[in-house]
Parts: C-alpha cells; sequence; structure tokens
C-alpha cells in the first residue's frame, strides 16, 4: 500500500462513466484521489494514473490518448467494457500501461490501479482478445481495422504504417489464425469477440 493516495485523473466522453467512477472510488479516499483534468490534452501534472475511457478509441482518432502516453509523467490504464475487447487491444498496441475492466467492483478497480501504477501487471493483463491465437496487439489493432471494413491503405493511414509493413502483419495474422482470405478473417475475428461494423 502506498504512504499517500494515488491522484488519478478520469478521461471520458460519457458523463455518467466519469461520474460513476469518481463515486465508485470516493469510496477508497485513503487510497486513491480522484482529480479533474482540465481536459484529455492537459499536461496531467502531479497525476498518477490516468483512466481512459475506450468508447474514446471508438468515437475520435485517439489523439487524445497518444498525448496522455507521450506528453505525460501519468500511467494511462485503459477502462474498457468486455464487450469491445478490439479496442483495448487498439489501446495495448499505442502503447498504454495497463487495463481493467468495467466489470470490477470499486475495491478491485483500486487494487488494479495500484498494482498498475506500481509497475505489476493485473492479472488478466495478458488476456487481451487473440491472445491464446499469439496475435500481438498491433495484429489485433489491424484485424479490428479490416473487421470495421476499412482498405488496406485506410488502415495503413490510420495506424502511420508502409502498405508493405501492414501488408506483413495481415500475413502474420492470418497465419496465426488459420485464414487465407480477408473473408475469413472477418468471420474469425465475429467469432472472437471483435465489434462489427456498425457498433
Amino acid at each position: 500500500m502506498l504512504d499517500q493516495p494515488l491522484r488519478l485523473a478520469i478521461v471520458s466522453r460519457q458523463e455518467v462513466v466519469a461520474r460513476g467512477l469518481t463515486a465508485m472510488l470516493a469510496d477508497y479516499p485513503d487510497r486513491v484521489t480522484v482529480v479533474a483534468l482540465a481536459s484529455a490534452y492537459a499536461r496531467a501534472k502531479g497525476v498518477d494514473v490516468v483512466l481512459y475511457d475506450t468508447l474514446g478509441l471508438h468515437r475520435s482518432d485517439a489523439s487524445d490518448l497518444d498525448h496522455l502516453i507521450q506528453k505525460t509523467d501519468a500511467k494511462v490504464v485503459i477502462y474498457s467494457r468486455d464487450m469491445r475487447p478490439d479496442l483495448r487491444a487498439r489501446a495495448l498496441a499505442r502503447g498504454v500501461d495497463g487495463w481493467v475492466s468495467m466489470s470490477l467492483h470499486a475495491g478491485e478497480l483500486v487494487e488494479a490501479v495500484e498494482r498498475i501504477a506500481d509497475g505489476k501487471p493485473t492479472e488478466d493483463q495478458v488476456d487481451w482478445i487473440g491472445h491464446e491465437a499469439g496475435l500481438s496487439p498491433r495484429e489485433v489493432e489491424v484485424l479490428s481495422l479490416i473487421t470495421q471494413g476499412l482498405s488496406n491503405q485506410d488502415i495503413a493511414d490510420r495506424l502511420f504504417l508502409t502498405i508493405n509493413t501492414l501488408k506483413s502483419h495481415i500475413r502474420q495474422s492470418y497465419k496465426k489464425i488459420g485464414v487465407s482470405s480477408r473473408a475469413q478473417a472477418v468471420a474469425w475475428c465475429m467469432q472472437h469477440g471483435f465489434a462489427p461494423p456498425d457498433a
């Protein structure tokens, strides 16, 4: 246990999520203090951990997440809906420090955040979608975007990859999941928890 409470900020596009988390964490004032950020692009000075709602990955280009990862000293932890493991994998590929599930109870959430802040993985940290198939977070990110219907060029542009690097990721991914076509890859993804295009 830490000498003083962790200073934690919440970044969510949904007020109900931010307020709900704040209320949950208020039961643990000796372990966690929720602080406000002016925006996701704030410097997060004095903040130990930022909880980032994965919905931001679905509704934006995630530049705010990239800012938090690259321009702040805070640990960035994804707060993920279990039904969108593809977004969690995309966040892991971008370099977040960890993720926690929205299904956790308040005490479990505090414990998970403390572990990540201390540089320790949570028990289910390696349980990202595609892990059993041996997919890396980057490969999951690529498959996720394929499942969303993006072309190779659109995916390469979005991920800042050359088209040849992207094709290499696609070949490796297909080999790992045992498919040989885009249609088969999409079918595999839909059967393994990736969100449909209109989710």
